[in-house]
């Protein structure tokens, strides 16, 4: 039934942002070396991706990304018309995860990030986080892509300068914490544009390697 799915993707969706949001408040609570810090966070969110995608891969495929939904669109490994849904479901779970993290650690639900993430530098950083993302999330099989994506998100935590978004979804949410992984809503609408233009970008990829 489709709104299992969704519903898969909304639950998914929200306990990614939990752990990601929520780590990034104990990191910066437990340390003040922000290279430990991002260390936490990264493998505290590798972790989670790695247990979400094995428990809701054979439910909704563990999206968890408008851009990976976006991209199996465009390959025609989903239907259009349940994009709305998952988009949606996507969203709706990444604010709730990102509201329980900030009502367990900073007693407010809902407060605008003041983290600026701007520039080349980021913008490039989304592009090769966003590319690598997708085009595992297309070519992995059931048995592998629980292990190989969560690796691609932890280490580009540390070799892109945006600390690997790589998700419309995520970027969204985590522009309403206070927690160091926050982003500025300024910043949103470059992230999102690049990350779905990238997913597009990917997923034509794949296409025509399917053809060729």
């Amino acid at each position: 039934m489709k709104i299992e799915r969704f519903f898969a993707e909304l639950v998914g969706t929200a306990t990614l942002l939990i752990a990601v949001v929520g780590s990034s408040f104990m990191a910066s609570q437990l340390t003040s070396d922000s290279a430990i810090a991002l260390l936490v966070n990264a493998a505290v969110t590798a972790a989670a991706l790695a247990v979400l995608i094995k428990v809701f891969s054979p439910i909704s495929g563990a999206h968890f990304n408008p851009a990976v939904s976006l991209a199996a669109v465009v390959c025609k490994r989903m239907q259009l018309k349940d994009l709305v849904g998952y988009v949606l479901a996507q969203i709706s779970g990444a604010v709730i995860g990102v509201a329980l993290a900030n009502a367990m650690f900073s007693n407010s639900f809902l407060v605008l990030s003041k983290v600026e993430r701007s520039g080349s530098g980021q913008v490039i950083g989304e592009l090769i986080a966003t590319l690598g993302l997708v085009l595992l999330a297309l070519s992995a099989d059931s048995k592998s892509a629980w292990k190989i994506i969560p690796l691609w998100i932890f280490g580009a935590y540390f070799f892109t300068v945006s600390t690997s978004f790589a998700n419309p979804a995520v970027t969204v949410s985590r522009s309403l914490t206070g927690a160091p992984a926050g982003i500025a809503p300024s910043s949103v609408t470059v992230f999102v544009l690049v990350q779905l233009i990238t997913a597009v970008i990917a997923a034509s990829i794949m296409v025509r390697k399917v053809r060729t």
